[in-house]
């Protein structure tokens, strides 16, 4: 009789070995179920997000409606503005990119963290303006930076323009930002936050004809919200124009006989009751509104 001598080193090999491809198997396993929850299970919902985040709805500003003395003169127009705005959804560490951009344009940190609390918490996947009408320089500034400013880009869009100045100030009136309580209104549907609507005079009572509809543009933007292409646009509409009874050359007539001094002029057309002149002083820029006025120009 033969005998077979075990050799325990080879037995414990072996046990290792299976224990190893046990081990492996079963990671494969995880792996592959994993694979299939992903693709097959939350393969749809992945594929939407990741079409969201590549495909974006732009809103497009209108031109106000012009406004015209009863000759056809010019008394207020629109002209382009440079508005830093900011996509919250690509802007990553938000307070962290605010920081830096209000280091470079030399502005106050808590004004743009303000801008973007008065957008409210649904303005997270739309353009939040920080500041309408910055300044060629501050242009320069953001665009050279662009790529350590994830998220903010500058539109430029039509922006009011007071051509006269003081000229029927009180008459013309100016435009003053939206705020939450009026965009959730339902009041203004053509306006977003950081749009300016009439707070004052003709620009008040008018503003539903003054104000014009907004446009759009399907875009491709990147992974730090940059546009790649352009899919689709639909151009605004613009305002209505108005044109006014006022008689400019008699406004500024007017209006030089009360320089210096305080009280009211108007003249009416005894032949139709057009008003041709409707003057009053102290007066004030218009313009000064456009943006926000500060404390210091309010109290002059």
């Amino acid at each position: 009789m033969i005998e077979f001598n075990k050799n325990p080193d080879r037995d414990w090999i072996k046990q290792r070995l299976i224990g190893v491809s046990v081990c492996i198997l079963f990671a494969f396993a995880l792996l592959f179920l994993r694979l299939v929850y992903l693709q097959v299970i939350k393969g749809e919902e992945y594929r939407r997000q990741s079409e969201k985040n590549a495909i974006r709805l732009k809103s497009i500003k209108s031109s106000r409606g012009l406004i015209f003395d009863r000759n056809k003169k010019l008394l207020v127009d629109n002209r382009p503005s440079f508005n830093l705005k900011i996509v919250l959804e690509d802007a990553g560490e938000i307070k962290k990119t605010i920081r830096k951009l209000a280091g470079l344009i030399q502005v106050p940190f808590q004004e743009l963290m303000d801008s973007i609390a008065r957008a409210g918490k649904g303005a997270f996947y739309k353009p939040v303006t920080l500041k309408n009408g910055i300044s060629r320089d501050q242009l320069a500034i953001v665009e050279a930076h662009k790529f350590d400013l994830p998220g903010v880009h500058i539109d430029i869009e039509p922006t009011r323009h007071y051509i006269y100045k003081k000229t029927a100030a009180h008459l013309l009136g100016y435009l003053g930002q939206v705020n939450i309580r009026e965009l959730k209104s339902g009041k203004y549907p053509n306006v977003r936050a950081g749009d300016s609507i009439g707070r004052y005079g003709i620009e008040k009572s008018f503003e539903r004809y003054l104000q014009g509809k907004r446009g759009g543009r399907q875009i491709e933007v990147d992974a730090n919200g940059r546009t790649i292409k352009i899919l689709k646009t639909v151009d605004p509409v613009a305002g209505l124009d108005l044109n006014l009874t006022l008689d400019l050359d008699l406004q500024r007539t007017a209006e030089k006989l009360l320089e210096g001094k305080d009280g009211a002029v108007v003249a009416i057309d005894p032949n139709n009751g057009d008003v041709l002149v409707m003057a009053s002083a102290p007066s004030f820029d218009q313009n000064d509104f456009i943006g926000g006025i500060s404390g210091k120009k309010w109290e002059a």
